[in-house]
């Protein structure tokens, strides 16, 4: 028979100052500052500095650089002179942030391609202009040519030389370092392209072109003792290199007349930052809302008086008062939190992959978001929320999502992509496989053709053609 009955039962439900700390260690960097200006639009006790809105895109930022567009508050700055005679003197002007121009959302956007193409049609002519749109074809996504130019010579019945003197002209295209074979020639072209003539970019020349191999694997003592200069003027440097010059040049393409482009993409910005110095790898949040919200001096004011009950108020106005002075309270500890959880998730999450960090993609350990929460005794969930469409910024410049970090092929994928940039000749999908066994990788043909597109490598059919 049918019938009703009441039962009891325990259940443990979230409450919403939970689900809104849950909420907010889940956001980015963009996502957090979104929702930290919607909510100072409808809480009059929330306060945001608004001296540290950049003026050409708006971000919140503590630094002089932004880290969304890029601009600077342009400050003079004079270093202090080399314990050598190695001494420079860097200035920029004392100009303010670059103007929002509101015209910015109405100009179409360019191809870096095609701006390479035009560039080509002005400073070439005849055969060169057709080698070289070839070449800019080739050109990946980062902005090397990795590609041999003794076939692309015989693609066109051309000599060697004559694809490299277009290789050349290339070169000198905008963006710097565009086209290069390597990463030390990209730097090299980015530095040539400052037009600096002062003793530190003649020392930075010298050690990226004759001592590269110790430049690259940070071996600043050996460098030192080999020019003779104190190691103070090397790391200086790797500060110089780290700071103006980009090892993925096609990420430093401006399209022309950038100011007015229309900004359809939200832009990705690092949530953490991994720099090398003499004690190791730092980890660290850039994370500065804290530091540019805060509680609005009235209503906190108000807020304490109510508690006190030194102040005679409508209880609309205390329950006004007391709901919004609440609500950016909790906001402004749930922001906190979020640097914290997510400062001690990323540095542990560093330590396991230091070898990766350091050395690259090869060296990726096989590494789980269970793991971490075992070692920090903190809920797998909260680990995956830290990181949660999160990037972080390596010491070489490179931007990556922290999912980087959990990604088991990785290692595999940068074998395959190593078999097939040194084989003199197209490889199949079987040789492939082949040559990952001999190296002791045994992987199925079919997954290596998996990981083969996912690096954005054509069948073998399209190579041979």
């Amino acid at each position: 028979m049918q019938g009703y009955a009441l039962i009891q039962k325990q259940e443990l439900r979230p409450l919403p100052v939970q689900i809104q700390a849950s909420t907010i260690l889940a956001m980015n960097t963009l996502d957090l500052q979104r929702f930290i200006e919607t909510e100072s639009a409808e809480n009059p006790a929330l306060t945001v500095d608004e001296t540290a809105r950049c003026a050409l895109c708006g971000f919140l930022r503590a630094h002089n650089v932004c880290p969304v567009c890029g601009s600077i508050r342009r400050k003079k700055e004079i270093s202090a002179p080399y314990e050598n005679e190695y001494s420079v003197l860097h200035t920029s002007p004392t100009t303010d942030d670059e103007f929002c121009d509101p015209f910015k959302t109405v100009a179409a956007t360019a191809d870096l391609k095609e701006y390479l193409k035009s560039q080509a049609s002005v400073a070439l002519s005849g055969l060169s202009v057709q080698i070289a749109e070839f070449l800019i074809e080739l050109i990946d996504d980062d902005g090397y040519l990795r590609e041999s130019l003794y076939e692309i010579a015989e693609r066109f019945s051309a000599a060697v030389p004559e694809v490299e003197a277009v290789l050349s002209v290339i070169q000198t295209f905008d963006p710097p370092g565009i086209a290069a074979r390597n990463l030390q020639e990209c730097l090299l072209i980015q530095l040539r392209s400052l037009e600096r003539s002062d003793s530190l970019a003649r020392i930075t020349e010298r050690i990226l072109t004759d001592y590269w191999e110790d430049f690259s694997n940070l071996r600043t003592k050996q460098i030192a003792a080999k020019l003779q200069i104190s190691t103070s003027v090397v790391r200086k440097v790797q500060e110089f290199v780290r700071t103006n010059l980009n090892p993925y040049p096609a990420s430093a393409f401006h399209q022309p007349f950038r100011r007015l482009e229309a900004r359809n993409t939200a832009a990705v910005v690092p949530d953490v930052d991994i720099t090398l110095t003499s004690d190791g790898l730092v980890v660290q949040t850039i994370d500065w809302f804290d530091q540019l919200i805060g509680v609005d001096k009235t209503y906190e004011n108000m807020y304490r008086l109510i508690k006190e009950q030194k102040v005679n108020l409508e209880e609309e106005e205390r329950r006004h008062i007391k709901e919004y002075v609440d609500r950016a309270c909790s906001i402004l500890e749930f922001v906190q939190l979020r640097k914290r959880t997510l400062g001690i998730v990323a540095k542990k999450v560093v330590e396991h992959q230091k070898d990766y960090v350091l050395r690259g993609p090869i060296n990726l350990k096989p590494l789980r978001h269970k793991e971490i929460a075992q070692e920090l005794n903190l809920h797998e969930s909260t680990v995956s929320r830290a990181l949660a469409n999160k990037y972080c910024r390596l010491p070489s410049g490179e931007l990556i999502s922290f999912d980087v970090f959990f990604d088991s092929a990785l290692p595999i994928k940068e074998m395959i992509s190593r078999v097939i940039s040194i084989s003199p000749r197209p490889l199949s999908d079987n040789e492939i496989a082949r040559q990952l066994a001999e190296q002791g990788v045994v992987i199925a043909r079919r997954t290596v053709a998996k990981y083969r597109n996912q690096l954005r490598v054509p069948p073998y059919r399209l190579r041979v053609a």
